[in-house]
């Protein structure tokens, strides 16, 4: 894997300074790019299945979250490709399900715990890695009164950076099977 960036951008001069470290707030930045150009990609993709026929883009314009979407793009492909190209979209979409999911996690919850180095102080504390925020609904046993129980540390840059890796990799071949 490349080396992380040497130098990012600072967040210093927002009035709301997350404890996220800037290493992290670019990953999460490229998982955002990222999964742009995923609902970029299979919007176009849907387009160019239904073509002409009027009574589907009709029905693909109610269509207003990404699981309905592909859920469209799924029953065009089943109506519309033939083997072995209709297999191979079909393995995407199930890859394009279970990187969503990771990608709300990352997008949908909140974030703090991490540290940026020397942002909090005159001493130069080192980086540490922020963290999800559980939400409410959440299962998790503690008997710990510490706030860092509500913390689930799952998603550091390394685990970041490669979600954002992997998405970029469904890009390519999405993008290689269709265009």
């Amino acid at each position: 894997m490349e080396p992380e960036p040497l130098v990012y951008p600072s967040r210093n001069g927002y009035p709301y300074n997350p404890g996220v470290p800037d290493r992290q707030l670019w990953a999460i930045g490229m998982i955002v790019v990222q999964w742009s150009m995923t609902e970029f990609i299979v919007d176009q993709q849907i387009r160019q299945l239904m073509g002409d026929d009027e009574e589907s883009v009709k029905q693909y314009a109610k269509r207003r979250n990404f699981q309905q979407r592909i859920d469209f793009w799924q029953s065009q492909i089943e109506l519309k490709l033939q083997d072995p190209l209709r297999s191979e979209a079909m393995t995407y979409i199930t890859r394009m399900q279970n990187l969503n999911a990771q990608r709300d996690e990352v997008i949908h919850r909140a974030w703090g715990g991490g540290m940026q180095g020397g942002s909090w102080s005159a001493e130069n504390y080192p980086t540490t890695d922020g963290a999800l925020l559980r939400k409410p609904n959440d299962k998790f046993k503690t008997k710990s009164a510490d706030a860092r129980a509500t913390l689930a540390w799952r998603m550091t840059f390394s685990r970041l950076r490669k979600l954002a890796r992997d998405m970029a990799t469904l890009n390519r071949d999405l993008f290689m099977c269709f265009f």
